[in-house]
């Protein structure tokens, strides 16, 4: 940790100066601290590791393609991926001790910070990488409660990153619509949630054949409708100077009201509720029967891309503005998923200068991006400009191309790869901008493993799971609003108040004074 602290006033210098003024967009910068981690010796052993990506539905799962190579020659660690089958998998790795070198999680960030399971990575950097430069905002919001740092997250960028680039966006929910039954419809207005839900009620008695709404279910529904009321999606959220469970929010009342009204209207089928996996929902978007879909802000240039590769004949248009004067976005995120090291690592070294390499700039963007000069170019404007078609999983696969960026890399390199002038993407993301409310440090506000707080959390998550549906399904808004006044009832009885003191003196000690 002291190295990692004497090394900061370098990192946060570089970090906010670089060569731009003001918001002037940035020149592609050349790799920095990066050489004796992407730089090994020709005579160096080849080192295999195994790695678990603990998201199911991970659309990448092996090393192959000209960009892990790539990674590979210039770092001389090759991974061996294991794509988890639930999110049950990793909770029984956990408890059995039979855990692989490298772990990639969400889910189970607290648990495996710990000392028992990872080893933390500012011990390593001492050790292997003193040249492994990690800013004082990273260190804040990714120490663990024993003060070690056993993972740095990766899709987050500071403040002072993304005002170095002001064309990266950041995808958030969205929701998009079929143009051509739009066209025939006389491309009705779509400037409210009540206008949204008037174009789907057309669909429904004009198109038997297609389905109003699909909602992507891979963490996704409910999300964009939460934005749209106001509604933190999830986790906790501050009113009035203290934080609140997201489900006490009267605008998430509001979201589930508005969503129940969809189901009865026949607007979304129950069925939708239902689905394990994302690729059911997409299979209705991608097979033509899918009106409407909920996703992301990407969602229509990415489902464009499938759709044209297959030879179909229609096309999605994103809905660019937002619904609702109450709209907003909490992003009170730290990063998305971190990559530990396991006690039972092979090779701590090799393991710690992947992950140097990969926090880099270089091995960010060569992760996420390709390979400069043969993947992309830099325009003089502020953003790369690829060589392939970025948004098609069949060539993102192909290549290995932006998914192994996730282990450690940047939102602003994320946003960049994304941002494309004059696109229906860019377009969403840069009026989705205007609404969102950042407060990283709600992320730090977690409960130790077996703690109370946590049994208190995991039992309201289960429940909620269990009894969400009946508010989506109920067969009138009394009935609706019945079946949330019993979930808050049933968290409150779980130990709800408890839970949310606790939260708040935790978050007195980590916010900024």
């Amino acid at each position: 940790m002291l190295l990692l602290l004497a090394a900061l006033t370098v990192g946060v210098v570089g970090c906010s100066s670089g060569n731009t003024k003001g918001n002037e967009p940035a020149a592609s910068p050349s790799a920095t601290s990066t050489e004796s981690a992407a730089n090994p010796s020709s005579n160096e052993e080849l080192v295999e590791l195994s790695l678990f990506v603990d998201h199911s539905w991970y659309p990448t799962k092996d090393w192959s393609g000209p960009i892990p190579e790539e990674i590979t020659k210039r770092t001389g660690v090759k991974l061996n991926i294991t794509v988890a089958t639930d999110e049950k998998q990793l909770p029984l790795m956990i408890a059995s001790g039979d855990l692989p070198d490298l772990v990639f999680t969400s889910n189970q960030i607290v648990r495996m910070s710990d000392p028992k399971l990872s080893l933390p990575w500012d011990d390593l950097i001492s050790q292997y990488a003193p040249d492994f430069v990690v800013d004082e905002e990273r260190i804040k919001l990714n120490t663990a409660n024993d003060g070690k740092i056993y993972t740095v997250l990766g899709a987050y960028s500071t403040p002072e990153e993304w005002a170095q680039y002001p064309l990266a966006t950041d995808m958030g929910p969205g929701v998009m619509v079929r143009q051509d039954i739009m066209d025939k419809m006389g491309n009705p207005p779509l400037n409210t949630l009540e206008d949204f839900k008037n174009v789907l009620i057309r669909v429904k008695n004009e198109y038997k054949d297609q389905i109003p709404l699909v909602m992507n279910p891979a963490g996704w529904i409910r999300t964009y409708f939460s934005s749209q009321f106001g509604a933190a999606n999830d986790g906790l959220v501050e009113k009035d100077g203290q934080l609140i469970h997201f489900l006490r929010q009267a605008e998430l009342l509001e979201t589930y009201k508005y969503m129940n009204s969809l189901y009865r209207e026949g607007l979304i089928t129950a069925e939708n509720f239902a689905y394990k996996n994302e690729d059911q929902a997409k299979q209705l978007a991608l097979s033509g029967k899918a009106f409407a879909y909920e996703w992301t802000t990407n969602g229509a240039e990415t489902f464009n891309a499938q759709i044209k590769a297959n030879g179909g004949d229609y096309s999605y248009t994103q809905i660019v503005n937002q619904l609702n004067d109450q709209a907003a976005i909490y992003k009170n995120s730290a990063g998305w998923s971190g990559t530990f090291i396991t006690k039972n690592n092979k090779n701590p070294e090799k393991s710690i200068k992947l992950m140097q390499f990969l926090f880099s700039e270089e091995g960010d963007r060569l992760a996420k991006w390709g390979i400069e000069g043969e993947h992309w170019n830099w325009n003089e404007q502020g953003f790369p400009e690829m060589t392939y078609d970025k948004l098609n999983p069949e060539v993102q696969n192909k290549l290995g191309i932006y998914w192994w960026a996730n282990l450690v890399g940047k939102a602003v390199n994320e946003g960049l790869f994304y941002y494309t002038p004059g696109t229906q993407t860019a377009a969403a993301e840069v009026d989705q901008a205007k609404i969102k409310v950042y407060n990283p440090y709600i992320s730090k506000v977690k409960p130790d493993p077996d703690s109370r707080e946590q049994v208190i959390l995991t039992n309201i998550g289960d429940m909620l799971e269990n009894q969400e549906a009946k508010v989506y399904l109920a067969k009138t808004e009394e009935e609706a609003v019945q079946a949330y006044n019993e979930m808050l009832k049933k968290a409150e009885d779980m130990g709800l108040a408890d839970y949310e003191k606790w939260a708040n003196e935790k978050y007195n000690e980590v916010k900024p004074n």
